[in-house]
């Protein structure tokens, strides 16, 4: 069995432009753990989920600091606290999609995809032929297909 057996090819997609509460709301509304993200012509830009939006909503990590004669140093790398603010002022999918997921190909099989699945910790994986995308595989996809080959 390959991606091109498992992938769902009715895609929900969404731009950067979308704000994270429409996000939430396609996700929810679908039952979907992620979806891939267009731009205006339908080109592949990344994938957004889950994970995505639960990242943004943790605290915000206050850098650790040390006092030194009368003077605060970062041990920490000096972005880190840039990066921070920017994630927890996320207002877009813009904001916070991956950029350059992990993709396969229509041929990609089963064992492939779950080690993809475990590396990467993914909550889908684009399918892409000859650089457009063709459908997704979802956790759900490969588990379905797992199950239905140990009943088999």
């Amino acid at each position: 069995m390959t991606a091109k057996d498992l992938m769902t090819s009715s895609l929900v997609s969404v731009t950067p432009e979308t704000s994270l509460r429409e996000l939430a709301d396609v996700l929810v509304k679908n039952r979907l753990n992620g979806v891939p993200v267009l731009d205006s012509n339908g080109n592949f830009l990344g994938v957004v989920g889950e994970h995505d939006l639960i990242h943004h909503e943790k605290p915000l990590h206050i850098p650790t600091t040390v006092s030194l004669l009368d003077a605060w140093f970062f041990i920490e790398p000096p972005g880190r606290l840039k990066k921070e603010i920017e994630r927890i002022s996320a207002t877009q999918v813009a904001d916070i999609y991956q950029k350059n997921p992990a993709t396969i190909t229509p041929t990609s099989t089963i064992e492939e995809m779950a080690q993809i699945f475990e590396k990467t910790n993914a909550d889908l994986l684009p399918v892409l032929e000859g650089g457009k995308l063709a459908g997704v595989v979802g956790r759900t996809d490969l588990l379905r297909a797992l199950a239905q080959d140990e009943i088999a």
